[in-house]
């Protein structure tokens, strides 16, 4: 059984960068349903949060103002080193790309993140020129 000390509260991990690159940081994931219970999304955006939690991140979702400033709450919540506002202080904006990412590592955890992981660099099983079928069927 595991004791209150050996359960780890956060991770490293690798988000999309700002010029094309990874950044590391280190997250944890906090409730959703913990921060609409504490009031640490508020009351207007509760509905947004809701939808978010039950169905992610859509492109056909509703207020784009309001899903970012969710989004934007839960990366303070998750964001441990740096935190949030030592981002902030520093004049550093989260993308829209790593908002997304941090909503869907604190849903799915590092798994959710695979998507955003460029492709491994050792291609020795692909196949290059004269090697490619002419035609498939």
């Amino acid at each position: 059984m595991n004791s209150v000390d050996s359960i780890r509260t956060s991770q490293l991990v690798s988000l999309p960068g700002w010029d094309g690159g990874n950044w590391e940081c280190e997250l944890k994931r906090p409730s959703i349903l913990a921060m609409a219970a504490s009031g640490a999304i508020p009351n207007p955006l509760m509905k947004t949060a809701r939808r978010l939690f039950y169905s992610g991140v859509s492109p056909d979702g509703g207020d784009l103002a309001e899903e970012g400033r969710v989004l934007l709450e839960i990366a303070r919540a998750a964001l441990v080193k740096p935190s949030f506002d030592e981002l902030r202080k520093a004049g550093i904006e989260l993308t829209d790309e790593q908002l997304v990412a941090i909503f869907q590592f604190t849903q799915l955890g590092v798994k959710a993140l695979d998507r955003f992981r460029g492709f491994a660099s050792n291609n020795d099983g692909d196949i290059h020129g004269s090697e490619v079928p002419e035609q498939t069927k």
